[in-house]
């Protein structure tokens, strides 16, 4: 008889139009081959019950648990003159946006506005109370004769309270939490000690509650060595990388990069993302112009927010591309430039770049955590004079891109193979259980 897992997560893994979804999703389709798979998803729009549909369609042998808050009935004022009122509302649309873009990027002393501190997880990073609901529906399906529960994500960290004590219950890290936050905190252009009281409150909050789940699952060998270290134990702490699919994006031709045509990949919504593009921008893009380099930074995924807007009207060399297809193709042909600061884990966007042939250039935080070496595998840079200059450099040498690129492929080959991953993660399991699985 198969086992069976069940897996929550606070997002719908669909469509694959971000690294961790293709994760999720690459990962849970090995899986359901070989285990009773279920997922508890609580998808908060109608567009997002669509993409939970598509998903059906596709999982046709997962059980899917979806959590549907009670509606309250919200009472509408009445309009007195309707048509009145839609022109009332035109006008509020109109001068809002005006209003927007007389704005500048500075606060009210005339200091430019701290974005890392605005939009810090420092701040979320404690104890969130969920959705009482949610909570009641997860206790729920939680006790329904599961094998393992395997909760991911931060946001739902705290579920590890109230799960069974008789199911084997496993926290699947994407990012240790208190090493964000350590690096945001000096980020900051001024430290409170307010600021250090939280980062300590949360820090014992991320410890206490993995604490509370009989295993956890880091992405790297760094990470785990740090998890050791934050959770005081050695055991029950395993590495298992992300998934992507290969397929044969490796036997593809390498295509040697167009003339300053420059890729980032990655949405608005996770941070780290918006804090790498506004450094590179700020930061890099000056050093670029003082050279004289042509160059367009085309950013690929999710970016509708103010702050990438006024970012596109500061450096008109950004280009908001939206989501691409087939990411392979679209990558070919640039310098992949991964100016990451803030975060830990795995950089889906790097194996993306090695997998479609793309030279790239990163700072150590960016390549963390991959055995990526600078100078053989990629350029590792940390200071935006040195970042540009590596960007200028690569860009204009197509020997040292070939050069990288199969390096860094024959270093892929060597320590990352999708297939083994997947069995690795089964292995996990069946260390976990003490038992064959599938």
């Amino acid at each position: 008889m198969r086992k069976k897992i069940l897996f929550i997560i606070p997002y719908i893994p669909y469509p694959l139009d971000s690294g961790g979804n293709q994760a999720f999703f690459n990962m849970v389709e090995y899986l359901r081959h070989k285990m009773a798979v279920s997922v508890l998803l609580y998808p908060e729009t109608g567009r997002r019950m669509q993409d939970v549909e598509s998903l059906k369609k596709i999982w046709d042998n997962v059980d899917f648990f979806i959590y549907t808050p009670k509606t309250k009935t919200v009472r509408l004022p009445k309009i007195k003159h309707p048509f009145y009122y839609k022109w009332l509302q035109k006008i509020h649309a109109s001068v809002t946006r005006k209003m927007n873009r007389q704005q500048i990027w500075t606060d009210e002393t005339g200091e430019v506005v701290d974005l890392v501190r605005g939009k810090s997880t420092l701040f979320s990073s404690c104890f969130q109370p969920l959705d009482q609901g949610y909570v009641e529906y997860v206790s729920q399906v939680a006790h329904s004769g599961f094998d393992i529960i395997q909760v991911e994500f931060y946001e739902l960290l705290s579920l590890g309270f109230l799960l069974p004590e008789n199911v084997q219950t496993i926290f699947v890290h994407h990012e240790l939490r208190y090493i964000r936050n350590e690096k945001e905190i000096t980020l900051f252009r001024e430290q409170t000690a307010g600021d250090r009281m939280l980062f300590h409150i949360a820090k014992d909050f991320e410890r206490s509650a993995l604490l509370k789940y009989k295993d956890v699952i880091v992405l790297t060998e760094v990470d785990r060595k740090i998890m050791e270290d934050f959770i005081g134990r050695k055991d029950h702490i395993y590495t298992s990388p992300a998934v992507v699919q290969v397929g044969d994006r490796l036997e593809q031709p390498f295509v040697p990069v167009q003339s300053g045509r420059l890729t980032f990949v990655g949405s608005e919504d996770h941070f780290p993302n918006l804090d790498a593009v506004a450094w590179f921008c700020h930061e890099v893009i000056p050093h670029l112009r003082k050279r004289h380099f042509s160059f367009t930074l085309q950013v690929i995924g999710k970016w509708r927010g103010e702050c990438i807007n006024r970012l596109q009207s500061e450096y008109p060399e950004l280009k908001l591309v939206g989501y691409v297809e087939d990411l392979g193709s679209f990558l070919k042909g640039s310098v992949a430039v991964v100016p990451i600061r803030i975060g830990s884990g795995m950089r889906m966007k790097i194996l993306d770049a090695v997998l479609s042939k793309v030279p790239f250039v990163t700072t150590a935080k960016g390549v963390e955590g991959i055995d990526f070496k600078d100078g053989e595998d990629c350029l590792i840079v940390d200071d935006p004079a040195g970042f540009a200059e590596a960007v200028i450099a690569l860009s204009s040498n197509p020997q040292l891109q070939r050069q990288l690129v199969t390096h860094a492929e024959d270093s892929l080959r060597q320590v990352y193979n999708p297939g083994q991953m997947q069995e690795r993660r089964l292995a996990v399991y069946e260390q976990i259980l003490g038992d064959k699985v599938g």
